[in-house]
């Protein structure tokens, strides 16, 4: 594939990182913040991980700059959002993620489905996924969302889906949506 056109950092360049606790959230902030320092940007993560250790929701926030006076905050405020690495479709199309979704933001999300622990009390439920979709669309622009199903891809690839959120870092960097290089990114993970 050709190389990508690297985003332009202007003040801060913002990502959030969504997903379920255990499965790398918070390793692809650490992975993405040390590629960052490794060409020499500054950078600010936050992590908030909560029930992460029972399955329950992860959010990474992270601001990507020149200098780290650039850097005020690290909590991706409202409309603030650059890019959304979704590792799970629910936690991503939920109203803290899509508070700070504008209309451009690079919207990658897996569609592969985790169960919350609502279908232990009903055995009938069912994600509302066509409806989470909409919402994620609607916040990003159509243009700007991408949803693939990183689990089965990585699977497919590598025999395992634990690949399924660096595969997403793949993809946003071939779609020129991460302001870092590959070299950066492939140092980071060694």
């Amino acid at each position: 594939l050709p190389e990508p056109v690297l985003p332009k950092l202007g003040q801060t360049y913002n990502i959030i990182i969504t997903g379920v606790g255990g499965t790398g959230i918070v390793t692809i902030g650490g992975i993405l913040g040390m590629a960052a320092h490794l060409e020499g940007k500054a950078v600010g993560v936050i992590d908030m991980a909560g029930l992460a250790q029972k399955g329950g929701a992860v959010y990474s926030h992270m601001r990507i700059a020149e200098r780290p006076e650039d850097i005020h905050a690290i909590r991706v405020a409202a409309g603030g959002a650059d890019l959304v690495l979704g590792g799970d479709i629910v936690v991503a199309g939920n109203k803290k993620v899509l508070a700070a979704v504008k209309p451009g933001t690079a919207m990658i999300v897996n569609t592969t489905e985790f169960l919350p622990g609502d279908f232990t009390r009903n055995a009938d439920f069912s994600l509302p996924t066509e409806r989470l979709k909409r919402a994620i669309a609607a916040g990003a622009g159509a243009e700007h969302t991408h949803f693939i199903d990183a689990s089965r891809l990585a699977t497919a690839l590598f025999g395992s889906s634990l690949g399924a959120n660096i595969f997403m870092v793949g993809f946003a960097y071939q779609l020129g949506a991460l302001p870092l290089t590959a070299d950066a990114i492939e140092q980071a993970i060694a």
